[in-house]
């Protein structure tokens, strides 16, 4: 019996210590310098006022359609864009509302993505269309306003210097009940033509 004590006593004391050792290195904290510099620039891609930009929308005569304008707002650094428009049924095309511009030497590869969709009736379209000239040209992208996700995979490169301009196409069919509605979007650029990761809110 005394052997058997004995030992239980030591197994006792080793798990003592082993529970001292493991509480001494839970309690360690070793801390490493880390700077973060930020040295920020202006916006090498921003956006500009197309030809159309707050000129005539449909809707300009006669209570409460008066004094409708293709709504075109652009932050103070052009880093931020709000669209307004007004169609009506049947097929309604918005021609050169704004424009980008890469002001960089180098080229940026741009990504839309649409975080939330717009809603109109079964059977409408609403097209976000970037050419790749402020006239004619052709479509570099061609963003579905109706539904999320990323356009195009992979991006596409926007070259220095250049001035790509945005049209929007839109389908609402005759008869049918149409509200107000709206989509948010990011115009993602970046030097690295990887697909973009979600920034967080």
């Amino acid at each position: 019996m005394r052997k058997v004590a004995r030992k239980e006593l030591l197994l006792v004391a080793v798990s003592i210590a082993v529970l001292a050792i493991s509480h001494t290195f839970a309690s360690v904290f070793v801390y490493y310098p880390v700077t973060v510099n930020l040295l920020p620039v202006n916006p090498p891609v921003r956006f500009q006022p197309g030809s159309n930009a707050n000129r005539d929308d449909l809707g300009g005569s006669g209570f409460p359609y008066t004094g409708h304008t293709i709504g075109v707002s652009i932050g103070p650094d052009g880093a931020s864009l709000e669209l307004t428009l007004h169609p009506t049924k049947q097929h309604n095309y918005y021609l050169d509302v704004s424009r980008i511009e890469n002001a960089d030497d180098k080229a940026y590869y741009i990504t839309v993505r649409v975080i939330t969709a717009a809603t109109l009736p079964s059977g409408s379209v609403a097209r976000l269309l970037i050419y790749d000239a402020p006239s004619g040209g052709s479509i570099a992208i061609d963003v579905n306003l109706l539904a999320t996700g990323d356009t195009p995979t992979p991006p596409v490169a926007i070259p220095a210097g250049a001035v790509w301009r945005i049209d929007l196409y839109i389908y609402i069919p005759e008869g049918s009940f149409v509200s107000a509605t709206s989509a948010s979007l990011q115009l993602i650029y970046s030097p690295s033509s990887e697909t973009p990761p979600e920034a967080p809110p």
